[in-house]
């Protein structure tokens, strides 16, 4: 019987195994002496994980001793974790890594609340590996036990072909309603999203139908660009997968995964919500219509199929419901996802036979698992360097010096200390992976919120979607360069659309710390009072933003709009009634002149 921590090191030694092996192309001649270098580390790597598998016992007896075998067999495994995690996302997550464990050995030398006593080198290594913290931490622990399970739901999706089913379905609503052609893209992305794991995948995959679409319909290149990224960036927001980082949430804070799917329901529809209205103004103003059914034949089965898909997603939320752990769960929607693909093959009409059939399930399931095997390989490696990162972090007390130093700058004031966290996260979430994002985010922003008071539900949802939407805020941006590469668009202009069209992203953390019961912290008719007052604010914001809702709106109607806005989104229950009617005003003076304009144009037409 393997124990926990054999488990967790089993699952980094294969993980790193699959993306080394990857690498290996010995039939090309130029790319031999790298091929000779990925088979150097994929040895390492299964010999320093062998050892450490069979001396897990003596290594957990020696806590507080650090053997020669201890520590280089740790340093080993360290460094190729750290080659293949920078192979896989790039240098930022490794060079983080690298100063975090520069930190733990030069803390003596650091100034004033980075000062600690330092760790030597035996003990900084052993810390982050053969004590079995660090890379074999809880982060790892999540990825082992939940995350594998989830990245072969998401890889069989892929592979029964639920994500061109969803591009579909989101086709066909687009021959329902004005704007259609650009809610292609808020539909779709977010959906795929959250499923992908990756921004920049979701914004190459969807943007590359949903982008062109668009400019077609005669939308600007940077409005384009900036609706399929904030579309996508809201992925890992919207339950029930919410991207996997409600797994590590649940991991981080004890509460339980489904209550977390349940608290993020209703922040995460508002966000959408936001997109899509600004969408549809957007279409109202450019005069873009319908598109038409009779251009998209093909799609039109897409519904039927996509029923399909959302079964085991049913399944899933239903057994979570029902208090089964997330694993079990999993297990159970990964083999009824497994049924609805041999049922979409067995209905397929294209197959000759049902022995056709069979052969095409078996090779898309076993697509499936190969795509979930690799998924899984870079958020292993990567959960393991994160794990280094938190280790050294929590050791040495920094994220509670740097809580007890913004909650000096901030006083007494919840605002202050809010805006102090949210750059935080926002820096520390530039260019990182979703879920990496949020753990620096929870590592450093969080604790200050919880000290402060804040309950630990809310602070960590705070964290967690500005950690997100760093994915929108230059310098780095991820989703809006990949967009803007797309759509031919410029770059800092997409960012400021993007970041207007996800206002409600920006807003919500703040009114998570004001409006609790947004988060379901409260009373039913709280919540709904808090929905109300985002939906208005929002939809005068877009319409004071845009100039435009029915017509053109007057400069005063704009200014109306914005005040009534602004009254709906500070936390003072009188100005909330002052706001609900300065935008019933908005949309009573302009509906009146909208429709006296229109009956002086019918009566200039019968002249």
């Amino acid at each position: 019987m393997l124990s926990a921590e054999q488990h967790i090191n089993l699952h980094i030694a294969f993980s790193l195994a699959i993306i080394f092996l990857q690498a290996i192309k010995l039939t090309q001649t130029k790319d031999k002496a790298r091929s000779a270098f990925m088979i150097i580390l994929l040895v390492a790597s299964v010999a320093a994980a062998t050892y450490i598998h069979f001396n897990t016992t003596r290594f957990q007896m020696s806590i507080g001793r650090q053997p020669f075998d201890k520590v280089f067999s740790g340093a080993v495994f360290l460094v190729v974790i750290l080659i293949a995690t920078k192979m896989t996302w790039g240098w930022v997550i490794p060079v983080i890594s690298i100063i975090a464990l520069a930190y733990g050995y030069f803390g003596k030398y650091m100034p004033g609340i980075f000062y600690h006593s330092g760790l030597s080198f035996s003990r900084l290594i052993t810390y982050v590996t053969t004590n079995f913290t660090g890379v074999y931490g809880m982060l790892a622990s999540v990825s082992a036990n939940t995350i594998v399970l989830f990245t072969i739901f998401g890889g069989l999706m892929e592979a029964f072909g639920a994500i061109s089913t969803i591009m579909d379905a989101a086709m066909v609503a687009s021959t329902k309603i004005r704007s259609g052609g650009a809610q292609v893209a808020v539909i779709s992305s977010g959906l795929i999203g959250s499923i992908t794991g990756s921004v920049a995948a979701n914004i190459t995959l969807t943007g590359a139908v949903s982008i062109p679409l668009m400019k077609k319909r005669g939308y600007p290149s940077e409005f384009a660009a900036a609706c399929e990224a904030a579309a996508s960036t809201g992925g890992a927001i919207l339950p029930p997968v919410m991207n996997a980082a409600a797994f590590i949430i649940a991991s981080w804070t004890g509460i339980p995964y489904i209550y977390i799917v349940a608290v993020g329901v209703a922040p995460a529809l508002l966000y959408y919500l936001g997109i899509a209205l600004s969408v549809y103004i957007k279409a109202l103003k450019l005069g873009d219509e319908k598109v038409k059914a009779e251009l998209l034949p093909q799609f039109h089965k897409a519904f039927g199929k996509l029923a399909m898909f959302v079964v085991p997603i049913i399944v899933l939320v239903v057994l979570m419901v029902m208090s089964y752990s997330p694993q079990k769960a999993l297990f159970i929607a990964v083999f009824t996802l497994i049924a609805m693909g041999l049922a979409i093959e067995l209905m397929d009409k294209s197959n000759r036979s049902p022995m056709d059939s069979f052969k095409k399930f078996i090779t898309k399931v076993l697509s499936g698992f190969e795509s979930g095997a690799k998924t899984v390989a870079g958020i292993a490696v990567c959960m393991a360097t994160m794990g280094c990162v938190v280790e050294i972090l929590t050791s040495t007390g920094l994220p509670s010096k740097i809580s007890q130093f913004a909650l000096s700058l901030a006083g007494d004031n919840l605002f202050v200390l809010a805006i102090l966290v949210m750059i935080t996260c926002l820096i520390f979430g530039m260019g990182m992976p979703s879920g990496s994002a949020y753990i620096l985010a929870a590592l450093l922003g969080a604790p200050a919120l919880t000290t402060f008071g804040i309950p630990i539900i809310v602070a960590h949802f705070f964290v967690f979607y500005f950690a997100e939407l760093s994915a929108l805020t230059p310098p780095v941006a991820i989703g809006c360069l990949v967009a803007s590469g797309l759509a031919d668009a410029k770059f800092l202009k997409t960012c400021i659309v993007s970041m207007r069209l996800a206002i409600g992203g920006f807003v919500l953390p703040f009114l998570f710390l004001y409006r609790p019961a947004l988060l379901l912290q409260g009373q039913w008719y709280e919540t709904i009072w808090a929905v109300l007052m985002v939906i208005s604010f929002m939809f005068s914001f877009i319409i004071a933003v845009e100039g435009f809702f029915l017509q053109k709106t007057t400069a005063f109607e704009r200014v109306i709009a914005l005040v009534g806005a602004l009254c709906c989104l500070l936390p003072i229950y009188v100005l909330d009634f002052v706001g609900l009617a300065l935008v019933a005003a908005v949309i009573v003076l302009h509906v009146i002149r909208f429709n006296k304009n229109k009956v002086l144009v019918r009566q200039g037409a019968e002249v």
